[in-house]
């Protein structure tokens, strides 16, 4: 007989619904909320022990709902979608999936650069339209990443993926975060800076910090202008961390160079339709849709991380938790169904 309940919410692939079946840790029960129907689902809330999906799905009715709850278990690096006040209020702890998905963006972040640098989107487009652009291209606009100084802001899971997968482009480094990394400095070879110089000496910013109070339009027209001209942003975190209107005057009078861009503010309303962005009109800008992070390699590691952190909150040991006030108020023993 199963001891804890799991319970996803949210959709998901057949297939991941698979490897999370395969990959159940012993004597826990796993339920998809979405499989149930409606009638039974309050009474999948109400026997959860532990919730697991992404926050966005995550509604505050299924957070009431669920009484016996011991903890939140995010799929995601982000928690700017849950509402963190209720989960604070009802003591739940809420984790992330600990830099499971740190090498895709850390991978995508890459992919951004090199597309600006080699002008990837327009000699594509052209191709594909019949357009030789080669000979009469002359590359006086292309670059190597080769000797360029990379500034990266936010030095987490993502920040320090991203050190050390360009090592091998011999670049320089340099990072800001409110909190110092001195034991990854001489290792990953980067040089704390402030955001300022960071901002005024880097070829290439890249931005990797949560959304917070803090954080939100922390790249701003001020910012932006202590950039070089010849610099490029890659935004791979939260829309709302950059000022988007700032952004897009100084792409358009060419205050800096480019921008690569996989976040958006208004994805909700981009997804449905229903608005798009002045951004998407640029030359030099390169953009995706909030995808950096999704990769098959990336849901394996999400489910084995978010299972291990659920075993351990049995045990008392719960990691990544992003709220740690609420282990205090915990409405329940996390070892005791």
């Amino acid at each position: 007989m199963s001891k804890f309940n799991i319970l996803y919410v949210g959709s998901v692939p057949e297939a991941i619904r698979e490897e999370l079946r395969s990959r159940l840790p012993e004597g826990f029960a796993l339920e998809f909320l979405d499989e149930g129907p409606p009638e039974e689902r309050a009474g999948l809330l109400s026997e959860a022990h532990f919730i697991m999906g992404f926050p966005g799905s995550i509604t505050p009715r299924a957070l009431r709902m669920a009484g016996n709850l011991r903890m939140v278990q995010l799929l995601s690096a982000g928690y700017d979608e849950l509402d963190m006040e209720l989960a604070n209020e009802l003591g739940l702890p809420v984790a992330n999936n600990g830099g499971a998905n740190s090498i895709a963006v850390a991978e995508h972040t890459i992919l951004l650069i090199l597309s600006l640098y080699k002008r990837l989107c327009r000699h594509h487009d052209s191709l594909r339209r019949g357009v030789w652009l080669r000979e009469r291209d002359h590359p006086l606009d292309m670059f190597e990443l080769a000797g360029k100084a990379v500034g990266i802001v936010g030095f987490g899971n993502v920040g320090r993926a991203l050190a050390e997968r360009l090592r091998g482009f011999q670049v320089k480094m340099r990072y800001h975060d409110i909190v110092r990394s001195e034991e990854h400095e001489d290792r990953l070879g980067v040089e704390y800076l402030g955001l300022d110089e960071v901002l005024r000496t880097s070829d290439i910013v890249s931005v990797h910090v949560p959304l917070t109070a803090s954080t939100r339009n922390m790249i701003g027209a001020k910012e932006l202008n202590r950039m070089k001209r010849t610099a490029v942003l890659i935004n791979t975190s939260r829309g709302e961390v950059v000022d988007e209107g700032a952004l897009y005057r100084a792409l358009k009078e060419h205050k800096i160079a480019g921008a690569g861009l996989d976040v958006f503010a208004r994805e909700g309303d981009i997804q449905k339709g229903t608005c798009t962005s002045p951004l998407f009109e640029l030359e030099n800008v390169v953009v995706t849709p909030h995808y950096a992070g999704h990769t098959f390699d990336t849901w394996l590691r999400r489910i084995r991380i978010g299972y291990e952190n659920i075993v351990n909150c049995t045990k008392g040991e719960p990691r990544y938790i992003v709220n740690r006030e609420a282990l205090s108020r915990n409405r329940g023993s996390a070892n005791q169904p």
